[in-house]
């Protein structure tokens, strides 16, 4: 992003930078949009710098925002509900995609250094193949999570593995589907995640 801006100066321009806004740094999990609390502060400010380049409508941006933000406290209390009923639960996941939700509801994530390889196209060692079969067979894990968007030879031999173990497999994704809002997404994959640890 940052090269494509710099691209194409734009005096006056407003920039939101969301990982700057809420602390978080390049190298970390930059799945942002699974934080309520993040997606707060980038409405936030968006409606502040909206305000800033419009000010003739700045009751619209504030009305916008103050919906938006309105509209989050269904999904925090969603996951809030699941962090009461399954907080300390081990899961696994071969991508971060659903870090930061995991870490709201309190979830034990095995195998991040393999979830961290695939994120960044790197080959997982052999031990940290090795310990995610492991959970798989022995049952270490109530569920594995996978990016559902991306088609990875050696994560879907996990998900097989996982199918023929009774491990549930949970569908993750880190854009927005189609024809979806953000908070039906979010509702989605924790009413899957619900679905698998129930079991």
């Amino acid at each position: 992003m940052d090269k494509l801006l710099s691209a194409s100066n734009a005096p006056g321009r407003k920039e939101v930078d969301v990982g700057r806004l809420v602390g978080r740094h390049a190298g970390e999990n930059p799945h942002l949009s699974d934080d309520p609390a993040y997606m707060k502060a980038a409405a936030k400010a968006t409606a502040s710098a909206l305000i800033a380049v419009d000010p003739g409508n700045r009751a619209d941006y504030e009305r916008g925002e103050a919906g938006f933000i309105a509209s989050l406290a269904p999904l925090e209390s969603k996951i809030a509900d699941k962090r009461r009923r399954f907080r300390g639960q081990a899961i696994t996941a071969s991508e971060p995609v659903f870090g930061y939700q995991a870490a709201l509801i309190g979830l034990n994530v095995h195998n991040e250094k393999f979830a961290w390889a695939v994120m960044h196209d790197a080959e997982p060692t052999a031990s940290e193949v090795a310990a995610f079969e492991d959970d798989l067979k022995g049952h270490k894990v109530k569920a594995m999570l996978y990016n559902a968007q991306a088609s990875e030879p050696a994560v879907q031999r996990l998900v097989d593995l996982a199918r023929g173990n009774d491990i549930p497999i949970v569908g993750v994704s880190e854009t927005e589907p189609p024809g979806s809002s953000y908070q039906n997404w979010m509702y989605a994959q924790l009413d899957a995640l619900d679905r698998a640890l129930s079991k």
